[in-house]
């Protein structure tokens, strides 16, 4: 026996009604959600012994050859070459990573020439206790000026804390991290921040936070900077042993250099 039409036109209009409903989630679905940065850090389950397990971007700091920071030697190596830096001041706003206090620069306050190529600063951060040793034994603190050239490549100048005189240059700095909130411009002397002897060790090694990209060249001053033990306390405070462990040398040569300032205003 056949079923009436009625019956028929309405289990048609149920069944597309279903169909309907059923497709709606399906197209939303289709829009991925954004990704959530990958969270490490410098302690426990994230800290740098899994760095490489968290992301498949951070491999190189697992399998890398080039990694850094590393342990300087006591004595520096005699000068290769020499840097040629230009520096004056320069303002910009100062904030919290979530891994470390920065000033942003943007290409603004020094320019370095190294082996022929011209780098700008980009950024200014610290790290509590220093990453880089020398001789197995770490500073207060260190300072890492973040350069980049028109390509894009990485050089960084590192420059050691030790505690003693507060430093009047990074004043300004120090003052910005105990209101990070309040997203002031500050105006610091870059120059002033170099130590008085540009004598430094020279290497090839990488960024000391994941993705640990290789390629990056690396300047540290041996002459250490004067940091008071409230200023260091301060850069503690907001962020205590943000420092990553040194990496094994390898096959990598240290070179010594020396650098020349020409102060610009």
């Amino acid at each position: 026996m056949s079923a009436r039409p009625w019956l028929i036109t309405a289990a048609l209009t149920v069944a597309a009604i279903t169909l309907v409903g059923c497709a709606q989630p399906a197209t939303e679905a289709s829009v991925p959600p954004a990704a959530e940065p990958v969270h490490w850090s410098y302690d426990g389950a994230s800290g740098p012994a899994s760095w490489a397990e968290l992301d498949p971007g951070f491999v190189a700091c697992g399998v890398g050859t080039a990694q850094s920071p590393i342990d300087l030697p006591t004595t520096v190596p005699a000068p290769s070459s020499v840097i040629q830096l230009s520096a004056e001041d320069a303002e910009a706003d100062v904030f919290d990573t979530g891994h470390a206090v920065e000033f942003e620069a943007d290409g603004e306050g020094e320019t370095l020439t190294f082996a022929g190529v011209e780098y700008s600063l980009q950024q200014l951060h610290a790290h509590v206790p220093s990453e880089h040793t020398v001789n197995g034994q770490p500073a207060a603190a260190e300072l890492h000026l973040v350069h980049a050239d028109s390509a894009g490549k990485l050089l960084v100048l590192g420059i050691l804390v030790t505690e003693g005189p507060e430093s009047d240059a990074l004043a300004p700095f120090i003052d910005a991290a105990t209101h990070l909130a309040d997203d002031e411009d500050v105006t610091m002397d870059i120059a002033a921040v170099l130590p008085r002897s540009l004598e430094n060790y020279e290497y090839s090694g990488s960024l000391t936070t994941p993705p640990c990209t290789e390629d990056v060249q690396w300047v540290v001053m041996s002459t250490p900077i004067s940091m008071s033990a409230e200023q260091i306390g301060i850069l503690e405070g907001a962020h205590s042993h943000n420092a990553r462990p040194t990496q094994p040398l390898g096959g990598r040569d240290v070179v010594g250099g020396s650098a020349e300032l020409g102060v610009e205003g």
